[in-house]
């Protein structure tokens, strides 16, 4: 090796925004005149130059270049320690190149902001208000909420009260305001309060809000029942004096046009019934009357258990059916299952259940026979039912297919396996209409 290079320091301290330089002492063992290009390597490349880039060293003689070491203050860049190589290569010989290596020590500095939205709320029971924090800082920070109000006539709750912010992140606290007492009736009061963010690092940062707790009774709730009571007993008078009549003679004259056509036919079958004794008993037999056959032997009643009725909702002769689809996808992944309506048999849908028990991200659809007649995104519902006013028929060999296209898996639940998987299900509902098979003609002789 004709050539030799050296660190100054193997490690060196530096704070984000600030500079540190380190001296490298490049030493020419061969014959020639030598000249090298140095460049940096590694995560600290981009925020380190080399003063100079390019220099020559006579034999037997060495030079010096500087390091400047210039992180920005940024979470961008982790406390910590950071390696790095320097690449010194000849530019005679190449192939002899050789590479020193160091340590960069980025030092932790803290920084953090914080806003609370909205900065006044406004209810009867009380408001909520979200706290947003930002770390800023290159290395986490550990935060805790506190709150009060001067006049101590508020409840504040945090959820969370501590948490911890990762560098260049942020994070939301949910703060409720609650009044301690009540507010039946009178003006909006107004709450001021403070909410002070604390960290391990930084100052205390204090947010000043209000909430304004309205009254729970509105202050023309007099003058509404009033109004109400007025439209009320309009409402009546108007009734007595001219609906009531009015719907009453409407009514009686309906109902005479609707009887009028019974009671004639009730005594037309009365004359013939008369007339129909009179011809049995031969005019009328003295001391005695014909007796009627029963009108209904067997006392079975039609429409009842022994007329053999469809239950709600199936016509006669149908067979209610249900079938249940599932499908196990995972992320970008679509799966279907299906039903295949048998031979012989309708299937007339008429109920549809979906189920997304994880919150699964992702689509779902409902495809009959090729067409698509239901399309929902699964982050909308865990549990989703459709009552289909127009029934859907689906023929004979025909197929219903649940198709789920799976985008984010939810939490899985317990016992339903490993997670990272969307499972998503549907209920199908309604009744099989049993198709007879057409005779066939006997031919003649």
């Amino acid at each position: 090796m004709t050539t030799v290079a050296n660190l100054d320091r193997p490690i060196v301290e530096v704070t984000p925004g600030d500079e540190a330089v380190c001296l490298l002492e490049i030493h020419n063992t061969g014959p020639i005149v030598e000249s090298y290009v140095v460049d940096v390597v590694g995560d600290v490349a981009a925020w380190t130059t080399v003063e100079p880039a390019t220099v020559s060293v006579y034999p037997g003689t060495s030079e010096r270049v500087e390091l400047h070491f210039r992180p920005p203050r940024s979470a961008a860049v982790p406390a910590g320690e950071l390696p790095y190589a320097v690449r010194v290569t000849p530019t005679e010989r190449p192939d002899e190149l050789t590479v020193p290596e160091g340590t960069v020590h980025v030092l932790p500095f803290f920084e953090t902001g914080a806003e609370i939205v909205p900065r006044t709320s406004k209810g009867r029971w009380g408001a909520q208000h979200e706290v947003s924090i930002a770390n800023r800082s290159n290395t986490p920070v550990q935060i805790a909420l506190a709150g009060s109000d001067p006049d101590a006539r508020l409840k504040l709750g945090f959820q969370p009260t501590q948490l911890t912010v990762a560098p260049g992140e942020a994070a939301f606290v949910k703060v409720r305001a609650r009044p301690k007492g009540l507010l039946w009736r009178g003006h909006p009061v107004t709450f001021p309060f403070q909410v002070v963010v604390e960290s391990d690092a930084t100052p205390p940062t204090s947010l000043d809000a209000a909430t304004v707790q309205s009254p729970i009774l509105p202050a023309n709730l007099g003058r509404v029942l009033a109004a109400l009571l007025v439209l009320l007993l309009v409402g009546a008078g108007l009734w007595y004096t001219l609906l009531r009549p009015a719907v009453k003679s409407a009514a009686k004259e309906a109902t005479q046009e609707q009887l009028a056509p019974i009671a004639q036919k009730a005594d037309q079958a009365n004359d013939n019934a008369q007339k129909a004794v009179d011809t049995v008993t031969g005019g009328g037999a003295p001391g005695g009357a014909a007796t009627r056959p029963p009108a209904n032997p067997g006392g079975a009643q039609p429409g009842g258990p022994a007329g053999g009725a469809a239950a709600p909702g199936i016509p006669p002769g149908a067979q209610a059916f249900a079938d249940r689809l599932a499908t196990t996808s995972g992320p970008n992944v679509t799966r279907t299952d299906q039903y295949t309506v048998p031979n012989g048999r309708t299937f007339v849908l008429t109920d549809i259940f979906l189920q997304n028990p994880q919150g699964d991200s992702g689509r779902l659809d409902l495809v009959v026979d090729g067409a698509t007649v239901l399309t929902v995104a699964l982050n909308n519902f865990r549990d989703l039912d459709y009552h289909l006013v127009s029934p859907i028929e689906v023929a004979a060999g025909d197929v219903v297919q649940m198709r789920v296209t799976c985008q984010t898996p939810g939490p899985a639940l317990a016992g339903a396996g490993p997670g990272g998987q969307c499972r998503d299900f549907s209920l199908l509902s309604g009744y099989h209409r049993i198709l007879r098979p057409t005779p066939t003609p006997t031919p003649s002789p």
